[in-house]
């Protein structure tokens, strides 16, 4: 709204300075010798437009088969131009309002005096027809209590021949607007069946914002019905937003494990233990977990730093985020009893929408010493995932 309102106020200036100003010639009013000037109120005239006063001031024309005339009025201002352009924005809101009734239309100048509609199609550029202008302009100069005042009276004429172009031209803007719609609808309903929901609610609004404030409904050549399409789009995006928010909340995790030499599979001991601890930490954070993995080659894309194809496996499994954990611990030595080893990671929190990673880190070195080689290696691990997990977790969760 206060975007509109900056627009309009420009759409005023534009228009004062065409026809305010010293481009008319004052007349004293010869009245005042005799003592019988004008008078409003607590105020009398002391000068006007030349010429006789029009009676256009008191009541606006009819419209008729050729013209839309439109009047305005700016009253008791400190200056003639603020008068004048009070009276401008006055008549080119009732030329606004007229048009609104009919069409979506955005009234701009046209850079030669007078101004244009633009309307929006189902394209990015605008369509345009031209036709408003200031046909005439009455201004009087008044005395009173608060000094010299000002009133201004401004006539728009808009010819009619522009005004059906106008109508016209809408109604297949709309009818295009209405076909990109339901290609849209189209378009989101397929990726939402396909799980890729926030993908689905960017169409959906898309097709939404085309067809939205229409003033009538319309019919496209393709036999798609503005009211029916705009309450599918309604329903069809209500539901998408919904999977979408729990796809976002939703991750995927894999482990990928080596301990001491040996590649663990996710279904191990050591792996599960792994992913039940970030599963808790996740949950409490409020993120529910999509049971399931990645292939190795997947995996491997992630490490490497591809994740486009790992993100949209992982989307296609209703996760709107994947978290790849890379986990190494190594038996590193022996003094006497005491078997040491030292375990290190990276994390990568990746967003599955566009495959964007939203956060990396790399975990430890961590130390981890017991009777055995085998209890050294899993005591690094686990003082590894104590330590480090969740400020990972945490950290990347409000980078999202």
């Amino acid at each position: 709204m206060a975007t509109r309102k900056i627009a309009f106020m420009g759409l005023v200036a534009v228009f004062c300075f065409v026809g305010c100003g010293g481009s008319q010639q004052v007349v004293k009013d010869p009245n005042t010798v005799s003592g019988t000037t004008k008078v409003k109120g607590d105020r009398h005239m002391l000068a006007h437009s030349e010429g006789l006063e029009p009676l256009w001031i008191q009541e606006c024309p009819t419209r008729s088969a050729q013209v839309l005339p439109f009047c305005g009025e700016g009253q008791r201002q400190s200056s003639q131009a603020t008068a004048c352009a009070s009276a401008s924005a006055d008549a080119l809101e009732k030329l606004r309002r007229m048009i609104g009734q009919s069409v979506n239309a955005s009234l701009v100048p046209d850079g030669k005096g007078g101004y244009r509609f633009e309307i929006k199609g189902a394209e990015a550029a605008p369509l345009t027809v031209r036709g408003a202008w200031e046909d005439q302009r009455w201004y009087e100069e008044y005395q009173g209590p608060d000094g010299k005042t000002y009133d201004c009276y401004v006539m728009l004429t808009y010819p009619k021949l522009e005004y059906d172009n106008l109508i016209g031209l809408s109604r297949k803007a709309n009818m295009d607007r209405v076909e990109k719609a339901a290609a849209l609808l189209k378009e989101g309903q397929k990726l939402s069946a396909d799980g890729h929901f926030g993908d689905a609610v960017e169409r959906l609004k898309r097709a939404q914002g085309l067809i939205s404030g229409m003033k009538e409904e319309v019919v496209a050549g393709d036999g798609s019905n503005s009211t029916l399409l705009a309450e599918q789009i309604s329903a069809d995006l209500n539901k998408s937003e919904k999977e979408a928010k729990k796809t976002s909340d939703t991750a995927l995790v894999v482990i990928h494990l080596v301990l001491d030499g040996k590649t663990e599979n996710e279904g191990g001991p050591a792996a599960q233990s792994v992913l039940n601890r970030v599963k808790k930490m996740l949950a409490d954070k409020g993120i529910r977990i999509r049971p399931g993995g990645l292939k190795p080659e997947d995996v491997e894309l992630v490490l490497s730093g591809d994740t486009k194809a790992a993100a949209n496996t992982a989307a296609q499994k209703g996760a709107g985020l994947l978290l790849v954990l890379d986990l190494d611990s190594q038996f590193k030595g022996q003094d006497a009893n005491i078997f040491y080893a030292y375990a290190r990671g990276a994390f990568r929190l990746i967003r599955t929408l566009d495959g964007r990673e939203i956060h990396a880190a790399d975990l430890g070195p961590e130390k981890g010493a017991l009777m055995s080689r085998e209890d050294a290696v899993q005591k690094a691990l686990d003082n590894l995932c104590k330590r480090f997990l969740p400020d990972a977790v945490s950290n990347a969760l409000s980078n999202r």
